[in-house]
């Protein structure tokens, strides 16, 4: 191969975005010895230091079971509410004003995981209370594999 070719190769190469990577992991509930599936896919890049990711599992319940769809980061946020604004592919985006998880580190249910099948792209910002907004780019291509992958009885309506 010439080298002017492999030089416009490789920054064809790295003009394309990353392919999603979803992981599905599975662990044994050793309480009622099921095992519990999750999919997860870590966002384009980070942002001022801090990685995300995006976790789809299922709560299990009578009465308002279904998937969830959740961020998490490498950061420690303040307790207490959050905002959050999200976009799927070129809809309008939506904002939400939410309880941080219980582990300090993102947010849980502000999106149905079900609006994302056969979406491509999902951008997130966060707004936390004492540093700056941090913003996320989700490829999602394969997103329907994965929720496909997240055994759950939707009970809720």
């Amino acid at each position: 191969m010439r080298p002017s070719l492999l030089v416009c190769s490789l920054l064809i190469a790295s003009a394309m975005p990353a392919r999603a990577d979803w992981t599905v992991t599975s662990q044994r509930d050793r309480l009622t010895d099921k095992d519990r599936k999750t999919a997860s896919l870590p966002a384009a890049r980070p942002d001022h230091g801090v990685t995300a990711r995006l976790v789809i599992s299922c709560l299990e319940d009578r009465l308002v079971g279904g998937l969830i769809l959740a961020i998490e980061t490498s950061a420690v946020f303040t307790r207490g509410r959050m905002g959050l604004r999200f976009r799927v592919d070129e809809q309008e985006p939506e904002a939400r004003f939410m309880p941080v998880n219980a582990h300090g580190t993102g947010m849980e249910q502000w999106a149905d995981p079900d609006d994302l099948r056969g979406a491509r792209r999902l951008r997130v910002e966060l707004q936390p209370a004492r540093s700056p907004n941090l913003f996320y780019d989700f490829d999602l291509t394969g997103v329907d594999k994965a929720l496909a992958a997240v055994p759950c009885t939707r009970t809720r309506s």
